[in-house]
């Protein structure tokens, strides 16, 4: 498995192939099952994952008691609560499986180690980071110029295969609508 995390780093970052067989001791493999929090909510956080298989979402708990997502992360992702992971005492997210999940995991020790060690992996983060910025600045755009049904719309026909993946409580919360609604633009995109 840290063969997908070879490929992903040497896909951005290819003139360095011959370093990244080196990198790949930093991480360890875990596995989470199904439903398993991996972040808390208020907790510290020193661990950064690389997906292998399965399905992340990033969520936190309103004062009514809701899970709010606002984030998944699929196979080849990165995701951590990364203002704790950079310093911040505590996690205002929480990270969870949606499915049985594989990741490759690296603690905030030995990241900083492996950038220290390997700076070309800067530049891999680098790139990481500034696509992910710039898909949640997409995101954020289409949601405010965009219909809660426009928005499932979109959702949908662009990413079919990742919304069977989701269970509708959690598809429903971060397009931020009811569960009922949810059943209402579900069969209303079917006929």
């Amino acid at each position: 498995m840290p063969n997908q995390l070879y490929h992903h780093i040497v896909k951005l970052v290819p003139a360095f192939e011959k370093e990244v067989e080196k990198v790949l001791p930093y991480f360890k493999k875990q596995s989470f099952p199904k439903n398993h929090i991996l972040i808390n909510e208020g907790n510290a956080v020193d661990e950064f994952y690389f997906v292998l298989k399965g399905c992340l979402h990033i969520y936190f708990t309103d004062e009514s008691g809701n899970k709010n997502t606002i984030h998944f992360a699929i196979e080849n992702w990165w995701v951590t609560e990364y203002n704790a992971f950079l310093g911040a005492p505590a996690a205002h997210f929480n990270i969870a499986a949606l499915e049985e999940t594989e990741v490759l995991v690296i603690k905030k020790e030995k990241f900083e180690q492996l950038l220290f060690d390997f700076p070309f992996m800067a530049i891999y983060f680098n790139k990481i980071h500034i696509r992910a910025y710039g898909a949640a600045l997409q995101k954020q755009k289409t949601y405010a110029v965009t219909s809660k049904k426009d928005f499932h719309y979109y959702f949908c026909t662009h990413y079919p295969d990742l919304v069977k993946r989701f269970p509708d409580d959690v598809f429903a919360s971060y397009i931020g609508i009811s569960i009922e609604e949810l059943d209402v633009l579900n069969k209303n995109l079917r006929s």
